[in-house]
């Protein structure tokens, strides 16, 4: 194989890696509960806080996608929010949207940030107000790992 090929190749492969997003869910099998709150509490020992502000609708998974806006894939329930947390020593807030489905045998709710940096937590429900699973970011200084949250009564 030519070298200009075999680069080719290389580069398609990354590119098609980059555009895969974990975990893939299933369509929920448990009705989907209704988030819409604050939660609060801790990411990788650092603090967060996810506002939810909407759900309801679908998301699309999987398929084809042009930057943010996907064309094909299947429909999951949605939500959309805003995620605080800190960065390089400094809150920030994010748009985050969210997906249900059923992964690893349970209802699983995927919150990915709306920017370049790769922002994503993957939560399972404990209890009605309770909320754990884990987060993960590209850049160094987020926080990375266990997420517990938990949903703050209304005021």
């Amino acid at each position: 194989m030519a070298p200009v090929m075999r680069t080719l190749v290389v580069l398609l492969a990354l590119t098609l890696g980059a555009c895969a997003t974990e975990p893939r869910l299933g369509q929920p099998q448990d009705v989907v509960p209704d988030l819409r709150g604050t939660w609060q509490g801790t990411w990788g020992g650092a603090p967060v806080t996810l506002l939810v502000l909407e759900q309801g609708g679908t998301t699309r998974q999987g398929g084809i996608s042009v930057g943010p806006w996907a064309l094909t894939g299947a429909g999951l329930p949605a939500l959309a929010g805003v995620l605080t947390f800190p960065s390089n020593g400094a809150p920030v807030s994010v748009n985050v949207k969210g997906r249900f489905g059923d992964w690893n045998g349970g209802l699983t709710l995927v919150i990915d940030a709306l920017t370049q940096n790769g922002e994503q937590l993957v939560l399972t429900r404990l209890a009605e107000d309770r909320l754990t699973g884990t987060g993960t970011s590209r850049l160094r200084w987020e926080p990375q790992g266990p997420v517990e949250l938990v949903k703050k009564p209304a005021s």
